[in-house]
Parts: C-alpha cells; sequence; structure tokens
C-alpha cells in the first residue's frame, strides 16, 4: 500500500531535517515494498533538503500545485496571470511581507522572521534564485505574511479564484489556484490505489479522509475523525509496527 506523508509537523519538526528514527522507519516502509509519496505545502524545491535519501520518489508540493514525478517538476495548475496582477497591487499598496513561488524561482520579503520562521526553509539547498516578482512564471504559490489586519486582507481576496490556507499563528495567508488540494493531485497521478495518510493540519484533511487508513499527528481538531492519533515521539515506531495493525477497510 502507498504511504502518504506530510512533512512539516507531521515527520519534520524542526523545519530543516527529519529525525534519524523517522528516516530508518521510512526506509524500512520502503524495503517492505511501500511506495513511499511526500505531499508538502513546500514546493518541491524546499522539500529536496529533507529528502535526499529518497531522489526518486514521487513528490507533492505547494499544496498540490506542482509534483516531481520521474524525476520531472511538473506545474499542475498555477495561479492566473490577473489574480497575480491583483496580489502584486495588493503588496506594493500596503506594503506586505510575501513569498511567491515560481516553478523553481521565488521571490521573499519577510522582515520579521522570528513569527513565520520560514526564512532557513527556502531554497535551503541554494537550487534557485530569489528574484523579483516580476521575473517570475507558472505561479504556483503566493504567501502573504505576517498580516497585521489579517481578516481585512483574507476579506479582499475573496473576488480571485484562488484557495486560501489560514495561519492564525503566523498570521499568514497560503493561496494557491482553485479546487487543487494534495488529494486532488494524487489521485490526479494515482488514480486507484489504495493509501494510507499522515498529516498533522487543515492541509491535509482531504488527503487524510478519503485514506483507507488515516494518521493524524499531533491534536489539530479538524482531523479528529482519523483512524490513528500519534505524536511526535511514537510516529517512528507506529511505521514499524505498522503490519501489526488491523484496520477494518472504509466503505
Amino acid at each position: 500500500m502507498i504511504f502518504v506523508f506530510d512533512l512539516d509537523g507531521t515527520i519534520c519538526f524542526d523545519g530543516v531535517k527529519i529525525s534519524d528514527d523517522i528516516l530508518s522507519a521510512l526506509t524500512t516502509l520502503e524495503k517492505r515494498g511501500h511506495p513511499l509519496v511526500f505531499a508538502s505545502a513546500r514546493p518541491v524545491r524546499d522539500m529536496l533538503s529533507l529528502l535526499e535519501m529518497f531522489p526518486s520518489q514521487f513528490l507533492i508540493g505547494g499544496n498540490g500545485s506542482i509534483v516531481r514525478n520521474f524525476g520531472q517538476i511538473e506545474v499542475v495548475q498555477e495561479i492566473s496571470d490577473s489574480d497575480f496582477e491583483y496580489l502584486k497591487r495588493l503588496i506594493k499598496s500596503n506594503d506586505l511581507d510575501y513569498l511567491v513561488d515560481g516553478q523553481w524561482n521565488y521571490s521573499l520579503k519577510n522582515r520579521n522572521d522570528e513569527k513565520t520562521n520560514i526564512n532557513c526553509k527556502v531554497d535551503a539547498n541554494h537550487l534557485a534564485k530569489n528574484v523579483s516578482m516580476n521575473e517570475l512564471t507558472n505561479i504556483i504559490k503566493c504567501s502573504l505574511l505576517n498580516l497585521s489586519v489579517l481578516t481585512e486582507i483574507e476579506g479582499g481576496l475573496s473576488d480571485l479564484t484562488v484557495e486560501i490556507k489560514r495561519d492564525d499563528e503566523t498570521q499568514s495567508l497560503d493561496l494557491t489556484a482553485k479546487n487543487v488540494n494534495k488529494y486532488t493531485t494524487f489521485r490526479n497521478y494515482f488514480p486507484q490505489e489504495p493509501y494510507v495518510a499522515i498529516g498533522n493540519d487543515e492541509n491535509d484533511i482531504e488527503l487524510l479522509r478519503n485514506a483507507k487508513i488515516s494518521v493524524a499527528v499531533g491534536n489539530h481538531s479538524e482531523l479528529d475523525f482519523a483512524d490513528f492519533h500519534m505524536t511526535e515521539k511514537n510516529i517512528a515506531q507506529f511505521l514499524l509496527n505498522f503490519r501489526a495493525f488491523k484496520v477494518s477497510e472504509k466503505s
């Protein structure tokens, strides 16, 4: 059975590395014949520093907007040109901090990383360039950072054809193309295969809800429906013991 893993908050807890015991559990699953898929809010570029031991696995980045498929980067759905032009005007007129991801390069302005804690995660392997927004193509994701008027800014986005993920803790908004998420992209490439999903927050709801077996890491209330609930301390052992668990199939 395929295992689909979120990264941050699920198998990575400091933003920069996956612990040795979890890496060992992942490689054991692979040796037992379970294909591994990794699905993250990060663009594929920023997943690579965490997954150097898995150079050929299928990756879903940008909450479903981009993938690595047989080693090739493929854009699934980009933000429309008209929506991005609006976002650029919004950023300029409100002097907002932002992270905009194209197919590979990015544009970053973040003046309060103590709150967002993303600078160390962006292009950690120095594979891309930080360029102006006007130089980017194939915009897969736009994050508006450190928003002091979060609700007001979010309300101004209602006419755009984008998915909006709100993070009250960091006062940020993540924007991707409409009707694209980790689950829809997974099913585009794996139409029928049953899978185990492991996630930790609202970005993983559809992925877990449609899984044969769902595993929630942490205590996010929107994932209360999951079959199993794990913590950082016991997720590795759960994966190693997977064959011992018997879960009734979902209808």
